[in-house]
């Protein structure tokens, strides 16, 4: 089991130096906890995340950490030159001595493709193509290709990966062509369901799965990388902001999907949207809570989904990051000895039954 940081960077109540800051503080401490990767977010024009360039606050976080792997959940690859963005991943690897990690997606909201003059309709295609793009520059050194949408010239791809590898490849789009891709380069299925519960992200592993089976694959035992709201309290005042703060970032998603966002400057604003969950409903359907019940339903959903990678969303929208920093660190004591604890029993089960 690998965990992981998600870090959106929602500004909801913060100031935007405390967004940038409190982001690295919490990577810094996941990074002495122990946890494998901190991944940050894309999105442009709103409070909704403040991180424009993933690979950039990945770049920032290398240089205060020693361990902990980095990279981009995800980057949007249709709004990018894929030059730029295979070239910027191998500095980012350079830069934090070989820890660069990588994740794809094709993108979503329609008010950001709007805004880049993107095409919605595209993002598939075009995310396939700088996938191979990116693939062939940081692994062979070079730029050469003829596709539908892009054509380089042959020319080197000057900077190589920190040290020989396949780069740890995570991605968000589910067509044929992509999971095939998926397949070949060994790269792993990244699914979140936001304030959905645990038969969400059952549903969602499901979809996968049929995916991978239409396009001629098996899912079965492949790593599965999962991301979940975490927050550990046992504050019951508390743990009602932390669902006010996961609505609020719930909406603002749904309203950018369609394009029916309010904004109030780069504000988006706080409006219902239609059959969205109570803040009762989301505290019990996301690992949120004391440590025993927090790490009781990780290990229900690890099992039910094969999860080999959890992504944790550990600052809701609005929460200090003292109280976000507090969280993280009980998680860290408190949560993952008992998600450990219980994966080993099943791993010690499961070598019985074939003995």
């Amino acid at each position: 089991m690998r965990f992981g940081l998600f870090n959106l960077m929602n500004q909801f109540n913060l100031d935007q130096r405390e967004v940038y800051q409190g982001t690295i503080d919490c990577t810094k401490l996941v990074d002495e906890i122990g946890f494998d990767t901190a991944w940050f977010a894309e999105h442009h024009f709103s409070n909704y995340s403040l991180c424009p360039s993933p690979l950039m606050m990945a770049s920032a976080a290398a240089r205060e950490t020693k361990r902990v792997r980095l990279g981009p959940a995800v980057v949007v690859a249709p709004l990018y030159n894929p030059i730029r963005v295979a070239e910027e991943v191998a500095l980012l690897d350079q830069l934090s001595e070989g820890r660069a990690v990588l994740g794809l997606g094709s993108g979503y909201q329609r008010f950001e493709f709007e805004a880049f003059g993107a095409d919605l309709a595209e993002r598939s295609e075009r995310m396939l193509e700088i996938w191979e793009i990116i693939d062939q520059a940081v692994h062979e050194n070079r730029f050469e290709y003829s596709g539908k949408y892009y054509q380089l010239p042959d020319v080197p791809q000057a900077i190589s990966l920190y040290r020989p590898r396949r780069l740890s490849t995570y991605f968000v789009s589910w067509s044929p062509e992509i999971i095939a891709r998926a397949v070949k380069t060994e790269a792993i299925p990244f699914i979140t369901v936001g304030w959905g519960n645990s038969d969400a992200l059952k549903t969602m592993h499901d979809f996968v799965e049929q995916k991978y089976s239409e396009a001629g694959f098996e899912l079965g035992n492949r790593p599965f990388a999962a991301q979940r709201y975490v927050f550990v309290s046992d504050d019951k005042a508390q743990l009602e902001r932390v669902a006010k703060g996961i609505r609020y970032a719930g909406r603002c998603a749904g309203h950018m999907r369609v394009g029916a966002q309010e904004l109030n400057g780069h504000f988006i604003v706080d409006k219902a949207i239609e059959g969205e969950p109570s803040l009762e409903q989301i505290q019990q359907g996301v690992p949120v809570g004391p440590a025993e019940v927090v790490a009781e339903r990780l290990v229900k959903e690890i099992r039910a989904n094969r999860i080999s990678d959890l992504s944790c969303f550990m600052w809701p929208a609005g929460i200090p990051v003292a109280e976000t920093l507090k969280s993280i660190e009980r998680f860290g004591k408190e949560v993952m000895p008992l998600v450990e604890k219980e994966l080993r029993n099943d791993r010690g089960t499961q070598a019985k039954a074939v003995a």
